[in-house]
């Protein structure tokens, strides 16, 4: 079993912490950190993840019985701790909630524990945790758009190639591999995916995937699946991309699969979706058809999360 534990041993005063005779202060700072922590849990429902105190003290735990999942509670601690730009939130309000109360304890532990090794977290307190600046910027989700539209024209000193859908124009960018791949459907219907970037006065699009002979097939397919997934919220998505990827693996279409994966290889990819790719896909990790996108998408969760492996 690990442990992220937080050990409240003396109140500021030096008397020793015991459940059934504290200061109403000290009680309120206990019950504020047991919140905290069960906000991160509740936070990162698509973990196996459970709230634990140890009887008779003041000790509270995140447990997991899965090292990976309590792994990426302890990396996105860090990330708030050191202020990375990847930090979240939830994560940065809840940890300065944990140290506001701290003040309340004259001694305490915090800690990190899995089978290998004990990590001493109370350095990561010292300090309260930066919020984010407010950037004007609009916070970016993953977004995935298809277009079923006419190839007007490619190139310009930035690679990208402009289509027509339904009498509106549409500049999507790519890189100068994916501009001559598209370059033979120049004035035809091309079917493509992208994804999308929204900003405070325009919407950029960047180029995925194109459907053409035998994939086809799989636009129509797609475009249903992403309209759905955007709407899903917890541990939803979980069980709606496993059902979608097994369906592939079990018809044998590793082609689809690749297809479908594809459009998760994007850094604003959440990590349940990338999790969920790994977890249902290992028994074709060293599938030559499979290979080079799977280790795309566990280099974007081990970014995001830390070594997944």
């Amino acid at each position: 079993m690990d442990i992220i534990e937080f050990k409240l041993k003396t109140d500021k005063d030096g008397n020793e912490v015991q459940l059934d005779n504290m200061s109403l202060s000290s009680t309120k700072a206990v019950r504020a950190i047991l919140d905290a922590l069960i906000n991160i849990v509740e936070f990162e429902k698509d973990l196996d993840l459970k709230i634990g105190i140890e009887k008779g003290s003041a000790t509270q735990r995140i447990l997991s019985e899965n090292t990976e999942d309590l792994a990426v509670v302890y990396n996105k601690i860090k990330n708030v701790a050191n202020g990375s730009r990847n930090r979240q939130k939830t994560y940065v309000s809840q940890l300065n909630v944990i140290y506001d109360n701290f003040r309340e304890f004259g001694d305490y532990e915090a800690s990190y524990r899995d089978e290998l090794k004990v990590e001493d977290l109370k350095p990561l307190f010292q300090n309260k945790f930066k919020r984010f600046r407010s950037s004007g910027k609009l916070e970016q989700e993953f977004r995935v758009r298809f277009f079923n539209a006419e190839l007007e024209q490619n190139g310009g000193v930035k690679p990208n190639f402009h289509i027509s859908e339904n009498n509106k124009r549409y500049t999507i960018q790519c890189s100068k591999e994916e501009a001559q791949k598209v370059n033979a459907f120049l004035y035809k219907d091309v079917m493509i995916s992208t994804w999308e970037k929204r900003k405070k006065y325009t919407t950029e699009y960047k180029f995925c995937d194109i459907y053409a002979g035998n994939s086809v097939n799989y636009y129509d397919d797609f475009e249903a699946f992403f309209d759905k997934l955007k709407w899903l919220k917890g541990p939803e998505p979980f069980s709606f991309i496993s059902d979608k990827l097994c369906e592939y693996y079990d018809q044998q279409d590793l082609a689809g699969a690749r297809k479908f994966i594809r459009i998760f290889i994007n850094p604003l990819s959440p990590p349940i979706y990338l999790r969920t790719i790994l977890m249902f896909s290992k028994a074709f990790r060293e599938e030559e058809t499979l290979k080079e996108s799977l280790d795309k998408i566990e280099n974007l969760l081990s970014n995001k999360v830390g070594k997944v492996y």
